[in-house]
């Protein structure tokens, strides 16, 4: 669950130890990875990364950009995941650049969970082949993207491999492989 979803779920307790949470891992160290838990360690490190970001978030793209591949790979991965488990490939793309979501499948692949990546570059090349805006920016766009039938199987196919129990194993492994990366 991601920090805005619990805005909608009414989750508030849920949203504070979210939120303790993501201030504890703002100062990530790399030599505390081993000790958090499997089911948290992605969490640990997008909220090391997000920390790294201004409060209005204006500099994400700069910030994710300056950083090393394997994180890279691990905060796309996480961000397009939910994005397209929140509401489907057409909110992926409305909220998020191709490229982003390119990156995302590269980052699945490179933690071990090709599958993902793999349907992921068939909802890109859908949207490619349908001649859509990468993103959107007005309500237009939004109505275009939430009517669009366009993703409707490879909405169906990610639902169907994501395991998030699995995707924390392998990004586990992937982050302790390439931990001096990871925290400060």
């Amino acid at each position: 669950m991601g920090k805005f979803d619990f805005l909608s779920s009414g989750n508030f307790q849920g949203a504070e130890e979210f939120l303790e949470k993501q201030k504890r891992y703002a100062e990530l160290k790399s030599s505390e990875l081993e000790m958090i838990p499997e089911r948290e360690i992605v969490h640990a490190v997008t909220s090391w990364i997000e920390s790294k970001f201004s409060e209005d978030w204006q500099d994400m793209g700069r910030v994710i950009n300056s950083l090393p591949t394997p994180c890279i790979n691990v905060y796309c991965a996480d961000h397009v995941s939910k994005e397209i488990l929140d509401g489907g490939f057409g909110q992926a793309f409305f909220n998020t650049s191709r490229d982003f979501i390119g990156v995302a499948a590269e980052g699945f692949r490179a933690i071990g969970y090709a599958k993902l990546g793999d349907v992921i570059e068939q909802a890109l090349k859908i949207n490619y082949d349908s001649g859509k805006k990468a993103s959107g920016r007005s309500i237009e766009d939004f109505l275009e993207f939430a009517a669009s039938n366009d993703y409707k199987t490879v909405d169906k196919d990610f639902c169907r491999i994501f395991d998030e129990g699995k995707l924390c194993r392998l990004a586990r492994e992937y982050i302790l492989k390439y931990k001096k990366y990871f925290g400060s």
